[in-house]
């Protein structure tokens, strides 16, 4: 957010000291132009404005000693009651265990009140804005990966490069592979896939990235069946470990598709052999014995004879020519 942002600026101040208080309002009108400021003394009041509040604070300035809570408590209550909201520590005591305390809970800033300029606090805000707001793209960068990864619908499973250990594993492989995640998190890539090996992702590189695995893999799922898939990787680093991004395409239907046509163009072929062999060599006899009774006895049969001779000639050839083209299209080369 920047400074333009803060105009409008909503505050909440909780601090019992009533000097502390002007002082720090006097900073807070000189630096904003528009500023609404809510002031109170005791953690009991700042829990219920917190509660009840519609929106809330842009900004929250706390003094870590109050009468009605300890500081350590304080803490933990006060980031637990406004987790969106920054907040800026003013105390009166230079603690550096408990500024390490309050930033490692998420905490912005912390702040010696003797320090304290108008100048030194409008920083520490515009600082704290800018830091909410990059942690928030953080969280919505975290969010929309977890959701390509988590929603995707195909298997991906993070693999550590050296143990070769399952690092983390989508709803996709859980559901296709039938393991649970803790089930994943104790195996090994190894265990579903007896012939994975990192290298050969390696052999096609695209643009220094993008590696894909041409080879099919056999792996076997937790009921013990087998399919077949192609695998798509990355490398990533993955909570400081060099790690692949791992992706399985099932084919295992694919190639049950190719196995079903090839065993169809066999039947096919096998038919036009039949068709070429066993039917047209005794229809080719046939024909042939056809044209002997033509060419010698035609002229010795009477009329009726004759167009039945005719006719039984031209249905042969006409078989023929079914004959033939049927072998054609089975085997692939019909004109």
């Amino acid at each position: 957010m920047s400074l333009a942002e803060t105009n409008g600026l909503r505050v909440l101040l909780i601090e019992d000291n009533v000097g502390d208080q002007t002082l720090v309002k006097e900073y807070l009108q000189d630096e904003f132009s528009k500023l609404s400021l809510d002031i109170v003394d005791t953690f009991k009041a700042a829990k219920t404005l917190l509660q009840t509040a519609i929106k809330p604070y842009k900004i929250i300035l706390l003094d870590l000693r109050l009468p009605d809570i300890d500081y350590h408590s304080l803490l933990n209550e006060i980031i637990s009651l406004s987790p969106r909201s920054p907040i800026i520590i003013l105390t009166g005591q230079d603690d550096i265990h408990i500024a390490i305390e309050a930033l490692t809970l998420g905490y912005t800033d912390y702040l010696l009140k003797d320090e304290i300029t108008s100048e030194k606090l409008r920083k520490s805000i515009i600082y704290a804005f800018e830091r909410k707001h990059i942690d928030r793209q953080l969280e919505l960068s975290v969010k929309r990966y977890q959701e390509l990864f988590q929603l995707n619908p195909q298997p991906i499973w993070v693999i550590n490069d050296k143990t070769h250990e399952f690092l983390e594993i989508n709803n996709a492989a859980i559901k296709k592979y039938g393991f649970s995640k803790d089930e994943f998190l104790n195996m090994k890539i190894h265990d579903i896939d007896a012939t994975y090996k990192k290298e050969n992702l390696e052999r096609h590189l695209e643009d220094g990235e993008i590696r894909i695995n041409d080879d099919l893999h056999e792996q076997q799922v937790k009921s013990g069946a087998k399919i077949h898939v192609k695998l798509y990787g990355n490398p990533i680093e993955y909570q400081g470990m060099d790690a692949t991004l791992l992706m399985a395409i099932d084919v295992s239907e694919t190639d049950s598709y190719i196995r079903k046509i090839e065993f169809q163009n066999q039947q096919l072929q096998d038919i036009a052999w039949e068709q070429s062999h066993l039917v047209r060599e005794p229809l080719t006899r046939m024909m042939g014995i056809i044209n002997r009774l033509e060419e010698k006895h035609l002229e010795h049969l009477d009329k009726e004879c004759q167009y039945l001779l005719k006719n039984a000639l031209s249905s042969a050839h006409e078989i023929d020519n079914v004959i033939r083209s049927i072998v054609q299209k089975a085997s692939g080369k019909n004109k």
